[in-house]
């Protein structure tokens, strides 16, 4: 090897490390400001209730007024951009992972998540660290592409503190093929962004623990596990239904009067998302990552109607053009559901339950089983114990789900590309 090849990969390594220690520090102040702002949003719901009726319906129309106008490509959770990779031109590339999308992405989620949006920010931080990555000069437009997969499995890995995740998320559901030089950039990326993402953040576990002494399981577990699968994989389907309708726009009525009128359905919308939190005295607002990891931690149960109620919150965000992640949010959602069938079946802990219902939603809605798993082992401390029956729920949920057509992320693609480009993203 010449002194000239050595110096040219030299020099890429280092502009790849430069580029993992700010994809580790701009995660890690996203998940500052994101996690103050929801913060703040909670105060001043405690303080005056009421004045969310004004402030959550303001901030939505504020949120589509700037999408439309300044950040058209900083929509949606950021998920649904990856997939359609393939199929992006080089403009639409360029445009999609810009700095401006990217400041964009991190001004419009920061609104949405500050006005009680039942959305995540971890969405939003994989399309930010795949911006930083598609910043790197000097790249054709397929190790381009290559850098903004790379880019993602660190968002995942930082954003959930979870390094398996965003292995597994990145081989299972961006890559595809597995190479030795690949395989070892997302390495070494995911181990100094969430090395630096941790000094700024601190280490921590995103859905808390689980005592190993209620992870024990028999034969009632394992038919749990198949029931929390199909009532998984039947509610995901209906949830990414509903999903894709409002954001592909596949109905005419909805597609024409949502473009006209997208303003008045922004403020129509947050006053349902704030009337839902109100009704439901402040359950429906968030993530649910909180809430569901303080029941976790402390063996307690969620409000009755938390499954539903968060799905609704989902719904009435998405359909204001809030942009953020599912990730989280259907992680709640599936707890909260499973919580439900506990009151009706109490045969087992609540925590088998709580952990059954999340896996299984998350591989429902993204019909991918063993990225499911790998989260669900990363963000909730002991969970290994507990493996078998997870990956049962979690396949059975997403055989199901997949009966009834692509993954919500997917399906989303055709927000970017025309439904001709469609097999590319496969």
């Amino acid at each position: 090897m010449t002194k000239k090849r050595y110096k040219i990969i030299g020099l890429f390594h280092l502009r790849f490390l430069f580029l993992c220690i700010l994809a580790g520090i701009g995660s890690g102040y996203f998940t500052l400001i994101t996690n103050q702002a929801y913060f703040y949003f909670k105060q001043l719901y405690q303080y005056s209730p009421y004045s969310i009726f004004i402030w959550t319906p303001t901030v939505f129309c504020l949120i589509a007024f700037l999408f439309k106008h300044y950040f058209p490509y900083a929509g949606g959770s950021g998920l649904s951009q990856g997939y359609a990779l393939d199929a992006f031109a080089q403009y639409e590339l360029k445009n999609t992972y810009s700095i401006k999308t990217m400041f964009g992405k991190i001004l419009l989620t920061l609104g949405s998540i500050g006005s009680g949006a039942s959305l995540g920010r971890e969405g939003p931080s994989i399309q930010i660290c795949s911006a930083i990555f598609g910043s790197m000069k000097g790249l054709s437009l397929k190790h381009k592409k290559l850098f903004i997969r790379l880019g993602s499995g660190i968002g995942v890995a930082t954003a959930f503190n979870a390094p398996l995740g965003g292995i597994i998320f990145v081989l299972e559901e961006y890559l595809k093929v597995s190479r030795i030089e690949i395989n070892n950039l997302l390495l070494l990326g995911i181990i100094i962004a969430g090395y630096t993402g941790t000094l700024i953040y601190g280490d921590y576990s995103y859905m808390g623990r689980v005592p190993t002494s209620l992870l024990t399981y028999h034969w009632q577990t394992i038919v749990l596990s198949i029931i929390a699968g199909i009532i998984c994989g039947l509610a995901g389907a209906a949830l990414t239904r509903f999903i894709v309708y409002f954001t592909v726009n596949q109905g005419q009525f909805w597609y024409a009067f949502s473009r006209k009128h997208y303003l008045c359905l922004a403020i129509f919308f947050g006053f349902c998302v704030a009337l839902l939190g109100f009704l439901s005295d402040g359950a429906s607002f968030g993530n649910g990552a909180v809430e569901v990891k303080y029941v976790l931690d402390n063996g307690l149960s969620l409000p009755w109607h938390y499954g539903l109620t968060k799905s609704l919150g989902t719904l009435f965000s998405i359909a204001a053009n809030a942009p953020g992640g599912y990730f989280s949010t259907a992680l709640s959602i599936g707890a909260g559901l499973m919580d439900t069938v506990h009151r009706l079946w109490p045969i087992l802990p609540v925590e088998q339950f709580y952990l059954l219902g999340m896996v299984g939603f998350l591989a429902a809605i993204t019909n991918a089983p063993i990225t499911a798993v790998a989260m669900m082992l990363s963000i909730v401390i002991d969970s290994q114990y507990f493996l078998l029956p997870m990956i049962l729920s979690s396949l059975t949920a997403s055989y199901l789900a997949n009966l009834f057509g692509d993954s919500v992320y997917h399906q989303q693609v055709l927000i970017y590309i025309d439904k001709q480009k469609y097999r590319q993203t496969r």
